[in-house]
């Protein structure tokens, strides 16, 4: 439990929201598999279509791993009212992009009127021409844009079909209508994520963003996908911007690797993955996913966290089913039981299963955390 969460739902005096954090933080420190609290946290995908077509996004490339849909108005009202109370924060992304659907904005703005804290993220590509009065009008409260470039050449080259004259453009668009309307909000964040062919303008970003109307920037290794020609093309050289071990990184998913001989110990037959730079090696950390977050897709459909792409694994849809039923039915219930036995060495992970969280080889390297500017408010 963060005393800074706590503190800032007095604050605001949602005791609701505030009484159910501190339950989810309770029950995940017990263990506990079957919930009475519910998700804090929220990823909801306003629509999986986009423009783009970055190479490592199942989307940019073509996977098909889930029918194409947008989210409408009012069926994120009824997600609302399902969990509005105890919802703290809500990321409006996951793999599409979320300004293609026009009611995003809206979607945002019925969001603040309960006091949920809001972010998007955008390629900023599509911005129509009173987009960013609405923008800045809905309330929201952080504006994250990627942008892994600083040319035309080094933005395109995983940001496939981008445009970075337009991005610009609309970056700039966004920081006029802040300043035009005296809002503090959103706070832009500049997204750059790292790369070979770009990690020689790391040095520059800070400056160029800045200077373009961003008020963060942000310096991220990226994830990357398992298969040949990644270690040699596009993990970066300097090892402080990359997640992976190059020495360790494969050329293939574990899921293809030979499968592995049973050890005897009664624990079923798995590998050890072993391939980021620190971490695995080091210790194992708790995924609060299943505790405490929720990833929505347009159809309603539920994933078991903003990191799983394909429909085959998704645990129910919030559409479709009572809440209270979903949130504690069997799949959900093993997936907080693996974590368990994960954390604490009683299990591994088993690259093979039809279960998400057991075949998940990065567990609890996709935890959620509070924005800093959230929880350590400017007081003037």
């Amino acid at each position: 439990m963060d005393p800074r969460v706590a503190r800032r739902l007095l604050k605001e005096r949602r005791f609701r929201a505030l009484a159910n954090y501190l339950l989810v933080e309770l029950e995940m420190g017990l263990g506990r598999t079957r919930m009475l609290g519910r998700p804090y946290w929220l990823t909801v995908d306003p629509t999986n279509h986009c423009q783009l077509r970055c190479p490592f996004c199942p989307t940019g490339a073509g996977r098909n791993v889930r029918p194409k849909s947008s989210m409408r108005l009012e069926d994120f009202r009824r997600i609302l009212d399902m969990l509005g109370p105890c919802l703290i924060h809500i990321d409006f992304m996951n793999w599409g992009e979320p300004l293609l659907n026009r009611e995003t904005f809206a979607m945002v703005a019925e969001a603040k009127r309960r006091g949920i804290d809001t972010m998007i993220s955008t390629n900023l590509n599509a911005l129509a021409d009173d987009g960013a009065r609405k923008l800045v009008s809905s309330g929201l409260d952080r504006l994250v844009v990627s942008a892994d470039g600083l040319s035309q050449e080094t933005y395109s080259r995983y940001r496939v079909g981008g445009d970075y004259p337009r991005l610009l453009a609309n970056l700039r668009a966004v920081a006029a209508e802040k300043r035009r309307s005296g809002s503090l909000t959103p706070r832009i964040v500049w997204q750059f994520l790292v790369f070979r062919h770009n990690e020689h303008e790391i040095d520059s970003v800070r400056a160029t963003a800045l200077a373009e109307g961003a008020d963060e920037v942000g310096i991220t290794p990226a994830n990357m996908p398992f298969k040949p020609g990644i270690r040699e093309n596009w993990l970066p050289t300097r090892r402080e911007y990359s997640l992976y071990d190059p020495e360790t990184f494969p050329d293939s998913p574990p899921w293809h690797w030979d499968e592995a001989k049973a050890k005897g110990d009664g624990l079923p037959p798995a590998v050890d993955v072993e391939v980021y730079a620190e971490g695995l090696g080091q210790g194992r950390s708790l995924c609060n996913w299943p505790w405490a977050g929720l990833a929505v897709n347009p159809d309603g459909s539920v994933s078991p966290c903003c990191s799983i792409e394909e429909q085959e694994y998704d645990f129910g849809n919030i559409f479709q089913t009572r809440f209270r039923e979903l949130w504690n039915n069997e799949l959900y219930r093993k997936a907080r039981g693996h974590v368990l036995g994960y954390v604490n060495r009683k299990a591994r992970n088993v690259p093979n299963s039809r279960h998400a969280c057991e075949r998940c080889f990065s567990i609890g390297k996709a935890r959620f955390q509070f924005p800093t500017q959230w929880l350590e408010p400017r007081t003037s």
